[in-house]
C-alpha cells in the first residue's frame, strides 16, 4: 500500500528551506510551482550556495513535484529516489552527485542540467529533454530514455549498461560517449545511429572503439 502524501504549498515550501528544514519525504507539493519566479528565488539560492549540502542534503524522497519550475537551481546531492518530477523543468539546474533511483522524469525539461556523479538507477527519462546536459559519471543501468532529447548530451563515463530503449531516444548520433561503460548492444545502437547519418566517424568509446 502506498504512503499517503502530505500536500504542501510552493511558499511553505520555500520558507522551510530557507529555516534549515532538510526533509522533505512523501509529500506533494502544489502543482504548477514557480520556484525559479519566486521574489524568494534568489535568497535561497544565495543560502544554498552557502551551506554544506554533501553533508546535510536536502531529501525529497517519495514525494511528487510535479510540473516544478525550477530553472537554474542550485541543489546538488539532493537525495530524490523514488520522487516524481514529471513534467518539471530544471534547465540548468546543478543537480550534481544526487540520487535519482526509480525516479520519475517523464517529459522533464532538463536542458543544460549538471547532472554528472549521479545516481539514475532505473529512472523514467522518457520524452525528457537532455539537450547538452552533464550526464558525466551517472549510473544509467535500466534508466529508460524512449523519445528523449538527447542532443549534445555528455555521458562521458556513464554506466550506461542495460539501459532502456536506448534506439528509440532522439539524437543519439551527436550524443557524447566516451569512456561510457557499454554492452555491445549499447554501441551498436550507438554505431547504426551514426551511420544512418551520412557515415559520420569519430572515436565513440574512448580507446579503439
Amino acid at each position: 500500500m502506498e504512503k499517503k502524501l502530505t500536500f504542501m504549498k510552493g511558499e511553505e515550501f520555500v520558507q522551510k528551506i530557507l529555516s534549515g528544514e532538510r526533509d522533505f519525504s512523501n509529500i506533494e507539493l502544489e502543482q504548477d510551482f514557480n520556484l525559479c519566479g519566486h521574489e524568494k528565488f534568489e535568497e535561497m539560492q544565495k543560502y544554498l550556495k552557502n551551506i554544506n549540502l554533501k553533508e546535510t542534503p536536502v531529501i525529497i524522497e517519495n514525494s511528487s513535484f510535479r510540473r516544478l519550475d525550477a530553472d537554474e537551481l542550485y541543489l546538488p546531492f539532493l537525495k530524490a529516489n523514488n520522487a516524481s518530477f514529471k513534467h518539471a523543468a530544471f534547465m540548468g539546474a546543478n543537480l550534481k552527485g544526487s540520487q535519482f533511483k526509480n525516479t520519475n522524469f517523464r517529459y522533464a525539461r532538463l536542458a543544460k542540467a549538471n547532472m554528472m556523479d549521479s545516481n539514475l538507477k532505473n529512472a523514467d527519462l522518457q520524452l525528457a529533454d537532455l539537450n547538452l546536459a552533464s550526464l558525466i559519471n551517472t549510473i544509467l543501468t535500466e534508466a529508460d530514455f524512449s523519445g528523449a532529447d538527447l542532443q549534445y548530451t555528455n555521458m562521458q563515463k556513464a554506466n550506461m549498461k542495460g539501459i532502456k530503449n536506448l534506439e528509440l531516444a532522439r539524437f543519439v548520433e551527436t550524443a557524447n560517449f566516451q569512456f561510457a561503460d557499454l554492452t555491445e548492444k549499447e554501441k551498436s545502437i550507438i554505431r547504426n545511429e551514426l551511420w544512418a547519418q551520412q557515415g559520420k566517424k569519430r572515436r565513440l568509446f574512448g580507446g579503439s572503439g
